[in-house]
C-alpha cells in the first residue's frame, strides 16, 4: 500500500548536516511517509550517511547519481514518489516535529488549497536561532487568487514546501535555468496552472544559513534571476513566448545607468537588512547598527516597509 506522503530529499556535500535533516523526518509524529534521498554526486561523505540511514529504517528509498543539479534531482524524486502527496526539504534544513501532520491536517480541513508552505525559523550552523523567516499574503485560497489576477508574484519557503505529485508535474517541475531561484519560477508556473498556493501561519522548519549557502555567496546573482523568472511569468500571463537568460540580461544591459544603480541600491538595502537581523540575534550590536543605517539609508521605504509588517502581521509560534 502506497504511503500518504513521500519525503523528497536531494543531497549534495551536506555532510556537516545531512544526519540531523534524515532524523528530523524520521522524528516525524506522522509516521505514514517514505523519504526518498538521491545523492547527487556529492564529493563528501554525504552517500555514506544516505546508505547507513538506509540500511536501518525500510521507509528510506536512497538513490545515487552523477552531479546534475538540484533541479533535475528533486523532479527524479518526485517522478519516484509512491504517495499522493509530495512534501520538499533541503538537505541541511530541519523539520519540526508536527511539520507533516500539521499540513496534512490543513489539506485535509481546506480541500481547495493545492500546495502549501509555511514559516520557518533562521537557524546558523550550528543550530542557534537567528529569527523568524515569513513571507507576506498566501494565507488564504482568495490571496493567491487575486495575487495571480493582479499580475503579482508569489514565493514562500521551498523547504517547507507541500503538494501533490500531479500538480508538480503539471507545473512543469523545476528548472535549471532559474536556479538558484528555482522554486520562486515554480510557485508561479504552478498557481497559472490552476493550482492554489497557501502559506500556513505557522513555523514548521528550520532553515540553516551558513558561509555555503547560495543565499549567502552569491546575493546579487539571486537578484538577477529572480527578475528574470518574474519577467518571464509576465510574459507567460500576457500568452507570449518566454525569453532565455541571456536575452533577459542583455535588455537589461540596454537599460540607463540610473535604473541600474536605482536596482542595485535596493537589492543591497534587502541583504544588509537580512544581515543586520541575523547581527541583532547574535548580539552583534556594533554590526547591527551600521547595517540597519546602512540599508535604511540604501532604501528608507524597503526597511520601514518590513518593519510595518512585522509589527502588523505576527506569525504564529
Amino acid at each position: 500500500m502506497a504511503p500518504t506522503v513521500s519525503v523528497i530529499l536531494p543531497v549534495y556535500n551536506q555532510e556537516p548536516y545531512l544526519a540531523e535533516t534524515i532524523e528530523s523526518v524520521l522524528a516525524q509524529s506522522f509516521t505514514d511517509f517514505e523519504l526518498l534521498i538521491l545523492d547527487d554526486g556529492s564529493k563528501d561523505g554525504s552517500a555514506d550517511i544516505i546508505r547507513r540511514y538506509a540500511a536501518r529504517d525500510p521507509r528510506i528509498r536512497a538513490f545515487f547519481g552523477p552531479n546534475a543539479g538540484k533541479c533535475e534531482a528533486t523532479n527524479k524524486l518526485v517522478a519516484q514518489a509512491q504517495a499522493h502527496w509530495c512534501a520538499f526539504l533541503d538537505a541541511d534544513d530541519v523539520m519540526l516535529p508536527e511539520r507533516l501532520a500539521r499540513q496534512l491536517a490543513f489539506h485535509q480541513e481546506n480541500p481547495a488549497v493545492a500546495a502549501s508552505s509555511c514559516h520557518c525559523t533562521y537557524i546558523d550552523s550550528t543550530g542557534n536561532y537567528l529569527g523568524v523567516q515569513r513571507y507576506l499574503g498566501l494565507r488564504t485560497v482568495e490571496e493567491c487568487q487575486q495575487a495571480l489576477a493582479n499580475n503579482e508574484f508569489v514565493k514562500c519557503a521551498f523547504t517547507g514546501f507541500l503538494t501533490f505529485k500531479q500538480a508538480f508535474i503539471e507545473a512543469g517541475g523545476l528548472r535549471n535555468e532559474s536556479w538558484p531561484c528555482d522554486d520562486f519560477d515554480f510557485f508561479n508556473r504552478l498557481i497559472e496552472k490552476g493550482h492554489p498556493l497557501v502559506i500556513i501561519q505557522e513555523i514548521l522548519m528550520n532553515y540553516r544559513v551558513h558561509p555555503s549557502s547560495i543565499t549567502a555567496t552569491k546575493p546579487m546573482h539571486m537578484f538577477d534571476i529572480m527578475d528574470y523568472a518574474a519577467h518571464c511569468a509576465s510574459l507567460r500571463r500576457s500568452h507570449k513566448p518566454e525569453i532565455t537568460y541571456a536575452e533577459f540580461m542583455a535588455l537589461r544591459n540596454q537599460e540607463p545607468w540610473w535604473k541600474k544603480l536605482d536596482r542595485k541600491r535596493y537589492g543591497y538595502s534587502i541583504i544588509y537588512h537580512r544581515e543586520a537581523s541575523f547581527a541583532m540575534k547574535t548580539k552583534k550590536y556594533f554590526s547591527f547598527s551600521w547595517l540597519v543605517l546602512t540599508a535604511s539609508i540604501l532604501s528608507p521605504k524597503f526597511v520601514l516597509a518590513t518593519i510595518f509588517n512585522r509589527i502588523t502581521k505576527p506569525v504564529q509560534a
